[in-house]
């Protein structure tokens, strides 16, 4: 499994979620995506409803064409994962949209989120910079567990990235539209067709040789990057940029090595397994506690005892329009008829004979009508900041009269 966060994130709500459920893109007719959590409609409004520039955060969870994806091991996939994203935030805190895309001949589930909080409307960015830090352990741990193929799995390490990995020239070629090739383009295939010559006869063994070997065609190397090289040719200025393989940071010739036995692959797997699942538990706990610390839930900060709750009725007390009771049988004392005496009854200083069940039942009815006018009298304040706020835009975006 591989996880990947795409660079998008500002406008309208309309193109990433319409993007994820369209059903006339190529290869959809015959297997169109399937949304399993979230609507995108609400998903597509609460996008909408932000004001600030990054506005929500997309990305795929993506397997090896020849993995098959059940779909208690999807649910499993999305709980963990919403447990790293959303990690002490409550359901009602958040919002996340899941679809299914199988239509590119491997199994992926693309999510969006919006960058809300819900209950204060703060940012909330569930990969920030930095994400595959604690999303790694997510990945490796069930790439571990389910013996699915593994990016970072040496074995699996390419010299050169595949034509594919160009998304946009992937694109144009799903949509069978021709591309021209530039001179840019041209270029860039005789510069790396030259390196892959010398990789092959073993002169370029590491980044190193790379380097030099490009500077030796009279190129300027502009900028290093953790998974590209960046080079300048003097002579036109013409930028180029090469990425993935052989142009990686640390990256070195395949080494064959002898395979493993099935036990010893099993083995390896159970040891990592062990190590990553309380690495997993400790990214939770960390996430969650700056994620409370940051996000408290609003409506969620007064305990149990003190939550708005009326008093339980008697379900089985049935009390005509005189106030008395129904059903209501005399209690006996020896076989004699308790009757009520002349008068009004005095127990512990009350009228009417009633209990202390009667003033601690006001007592708390008191307490909740104090809470309703709280709630009440915070509401109206809410309300009133956000109409200020309404009218201090419209003052702002109001177009300015001049004077003649």
């Amino acid at each position: 499994m591989l996880m990947k966060v795409f660079p998008h994130g500002t406008g309208e709500g309309d193109k990433p979620s319409r993007y994820l459920v369209r059903p006339d893109y190529p290869g959809r007719d015959t297997a169109p995506p399937q949304v399993l959590r979230g609507d995108p409609a609400m998903t597509r409004a609460l996008i909408d409803s932000i004001e600030r520039r990054w506005k929500f955060t997309s990305g795929v969870l993506s397997w090896h064409p020849d993995e098959k994806i059940s779909e208690a091991q999807e649910e499993e996939v999305m709980d963990a994962f919403e447990q790293v994203a959303f990690a002490g935030l409550e359901a009602d805190q958040r919002n996340i949209l899941w679809v299914r895309h199988t239509h590119a001949g491997h199994h992926e589930l693309h999510f969006l989120i919006p960058r809300l909080e819900l209950s204060s409307g703060k940012d909330f960015n569930a990969c920030p910079p930095g994400w595959q830090k604690d999303f790694d352990v997510f990945r490796d741990l069930f790439n571990w567990r389910e013996g699915w193929a593994r990016p970072d799995d040496p074995a699996r390490a390419r010299d050169e990235l595949p034509k594919k990995a160009d998304l946009f020239k992937a694109r144009m070629a799903r949509w069978s539209k021709e591309i021209r090739e530039s001179d840019r383009d041209r270029a860039k295939e005789v510069i790396h067709a030259f390196l892959k010559e010398k990789v092959s006869q073993g002169l370029v063994r590491n980044r190193e040789d790379v380097l030099n070997a490009l500077k030796e065609q009279g190129l300027d190397i502009n900028r290093e990057g953790r998974d590209y090289i960046s080079v300048i040719a003097p002579e036109s200025g013409m930028k180029m940029r090469f990425r993935g393989g052989f142009y990686a940071k640390g990256w070195t010739p395949k080494v064959t090595q002898d395979e493993e036995s099935e036990e010893k692959k099993k083995e390896t797997a159970r040891r990592m397994v062990a190590r990553l699942q309380p690495a997993f538990e400790r990214v939770i706990e960390k996430r969650a506690a700056c994620n409370i610390k940051r996000y408290p839930a609003k409506w969620n900060q007064h305990p149990d005892e003190v939550a708005l709750l009326l008093p339980q009725l008697q379900e089985d007390t049935i009390h005509d329009r005189n106030r008395t009771d129904a059903h209501a049988e005399f209690e006996t004392d020896g076989g004699e008829l308790q009757r009520p005496a002349d008068g009004h009854q005095h127990e512990t200083g009350q009228a009417g004979g009633q209990t202390d069940a009667d003033s601690d039942g006001i007592a708390r009815l008191e307490a909740i009508v104090r809470r309703c006018q709280r709630s009440v009298q915070q509401l109206a304040d809410l309300v009133g900041d956000l109409e200020k706020q309404r009218i201090e835009r419209e003052r702002q975006n109001r177009p300015r009269m001049r004077m003649r």
